[in-house]
C-alpha cells in the first residue's frame, strides 16, 4: 500500500517562495491603511488662533495691571532712598563740622572769649562792629552760623515712567477696569473656543 508523500516523514514538503508570502500580504489591507470618513454628524475642524490670542492678550493685560505698580513703588523707593542717602551725608558733615568747632572752643580761649563777647554783645574799648553791605541786620547774627553747612541742592521731583497703558495701571480705578477687561477676554477664549469631544 502507498502512502502519500504528506504522511510520509521522509520526503519533504515543497519550499514556498518567499515572493508569494509578500504578494499575499500586499493584498491583505492593513487595519491602519483603512481610511477612516469622518461621520456627518460630526462638528467641522475649528481654528483656535483667536482663542489663543484672547487668553494671552488677557494674561499680558493681568501682568501689566500687576507688575507695573510694584515696579513704579520699587522706583519710588529707589528715589527716596536717594534723597536720605543726600540728607544723611549733609547731617554727618554738619556733625563733623560741629564737632571740630567744638574742639577748637575747648582749645583756643581767644576764639572762647570772643564767641562769649558775641553772644554778650560787648564791645571791647578801641574796637567797633564792621559794617557788612549784605547783611544789614548784624546784631540778630547768631553764633550758629558760624557753622552753618549749606543744604544740598534740591532733587527734581520724582516722575513716574509713562506710556498708555502705565498710566492706566497707576490709577487704582482703571487698573481694576483694565484687570475686569483682561478677565473678561480669557474668559471668552476659554468659553468660546470649546468643542465637544467626539
Amino acid at each position: 500500500m502507498l502512502e502519500s508523500s504528506s504522511d510520509n516523514p521522509a520526503v519533504p514538503e515543497a519550499p514556498v517562495p518567499w515572493e508569494s508570502i509578500d504578494t499575499a500580504r500586499e493584498r491583505q489591507p492593513s487595519p491602519r491603511a483603512v481610511p477612516v470618513r469622518p461621520s456627518e454628524d460630526a462638528p467641522p475642524a475649528r481654528n483656535g488662533g483667536w482663542t489663543i490670542s484672547l487668553l494671552c492678550g488677557g494674561l499680558a493685560l493681568v501682568a501689566c495691571g500687576v507688575l507695573i505698580p510694584q515696579a513704579d513703588a520699587n522706583r519710588r523707593l529707589a528715589y527716596e532712598r536717594a534723597m536720605l542717602s543726600v540728607d544723611l551725608e549733609t547731617i554727618e558733615r554738619q556733625v563733623s563740622v560741629n564737632a571740630e568747632f567744638i574742639k577748637k572752643i575747648g582749645e583756643d580761649p581767644t576764639l572762647a572769649e570772643r564767641l562769649a563777647q558775641r553772644q554778650m554783645k560787648v564791645i571791647p574799648q578801641g574796637t567797633r562792629v564792621l559794617e557788612l553791605k549784605h547783611d544789614p541786620d548784624a546784631s540778630t547774627m547768631s553764633p550758629f552760623q558760624l557753622v552753618s553747612v549749606p543744604p544740598p541742592p534740591a532733587a527734581p521731583p520724582y516722575k513716574p515712567l509713562g506710556g498708555a497703558i502705565a498710566n492706566l495701571c497707576y490709577d487704582p480705578h482703571t487698573r481694576l477696569y483694565l484687570m475686569g477687561i483682561a478677565l473678561v477676554m480669557m474668559a471668552g477664549g476659554l468659553v468660546l473656543g470649546y468643542s465637544p469631544r467626539k
